[in-house]
């Protein structure tokens, strides 16, 4: 008797709590008929930037989800690894194999190339990221090389911290401290420029997600099976960790809700989960509309503790009214 009501808990907690609420408000729009392979939305989600699967690359505005800007075709990288829009967004980067381009968007023209090299000779670029103050950049390679270049002296610092890609940099909102993490498990906070990390921490596994809110003052990070934390940046100390019932879960794109204890993550697959980031309990998760199996979450933007919109894999975007979770 004991052993069949355990069952039945289990299964009432396993069960679908994303039927409790509807967080969907439906697809807002689609964005062009060649999904998306990049996307990203601007610092303030005014624009977005996308690279389809014929390697085109447009800028929108948001509101309007028109095209503002798109690159010439046969300017464009043979692959293009990331692109970046910089926090004024006056600035586009497209970054290839192992050079960045630099195109003004309001002249609407290439401005520069600059090219970067890991320690080893087959590396390429395999993440970039441009400081808000635009005068500096980390370009992080596949050799788990990182380069901290000052765009005004072009003075570049090349250090070889990780042993395997970096996937993930982040600046801080001031533009003198950067995180990486690698597929090595290693994460790192550096003061630009300099060689030691004020803090490091280590996974058993690759690095996959990782997120960081606006004022600094915390991070999420998830390795690619179980260990998934949020975590302070005065030090690296766990402040929670995520509680789920599944053995483990994939977690790709992350997010903080800002003014809110909130934390959105993305799956491998076509889901949307949302986090309570003081306790790690989970409020649910939701099937992001899809016109293909296998799409997923490619970029998310809040513009208030209340809305999430997030671009798909298959252009589309969806928004989501994270007011209704008072409800649950």
């Amino acid at each position: 008797m004991l052993f069949r009501l355990i069952v039945i808990i289990a299964s009432v907690l396993l069960g679908g709590c994303d039927q409790d609420v509807a967080l969907s408000k439906g697809t807002l729009d689609k964005l062009g008929n060649n999904g998306v392979l990049i996307g990203h939305f601007s610092a303030d989600g005014s624009k977005m930037v996308t690279v389809d699967s014929t390697n085109s690359l447009h800028v929108w505005e948001t509101n309007s989800r028109t095209s503002e800007f798109s690159v010439p075709q046969e300017k464009m990288p043979e692959l293009v690894r990331e692109v970046v829009l910089s926090q004024d967004n006056t600035m586009l980067i497209v970054v290839g194999d192992n050079q960045l381009q630099f195109w003004s968007l309001p002249k609407q023209k290439l401005v520069t190339k600059v090219i970067f090299s890991g320690v080893s000779g087959y590396a390429h670029i395999t993440s970039v990221a441009l400081a808000p103050t635009m005068d500096k950049i980390v370009v992080a390679m596949s050799d788990g090389t990182v380069n901290m270049a000052n765009l005004h002296t072009q003075v570049n610092n090349q250090f070889a911290p990780h042993s395997r890609p970096v996937m993930h940099v982040q600046w801080d909102d001031k533009g003198e401290m950067v995180m990486t993490a690698a597929q090595d498990g290693k994460l790192a906070l550096w003061q630009f420029g300099s060689p030691e990390p004020l803090f490091t921490k280590e996974f058993n596994h690759r690095v996959t997600s990782l997120a960081v809110r606006r004022d600094f003052s915390e991070f999420f990070v998830s390795d690619a099976l179980d260990n998934q934390v949020i975590a302070s940046l005065l030090d690296g100390a766990n402040k929670s960790e995520l509680k789920y019932m599944a053995r483990f879960k994939v977690f790709r794109k992350a997010l903080f809700i800002e003014q809110s204890a909130y934390l959105a993550t993305s799956s491998s697959k076509s889901h949307l989960t949302i986090w309570d980031t003081k306790s790690g309990n989970e409020l649910g998760t939701w099937q992001i509309n899809t016109l293909n199996a296998g799409a997923t979450i490619v970029d998310m933007y809040a513009p208030s503790r209340e809305k999430l919109v997030t671009l798909s894999s298959d252009g589309l975007l969806e928004e989501w009214a994270l007011n209704m979770l008072a409800t649950k």
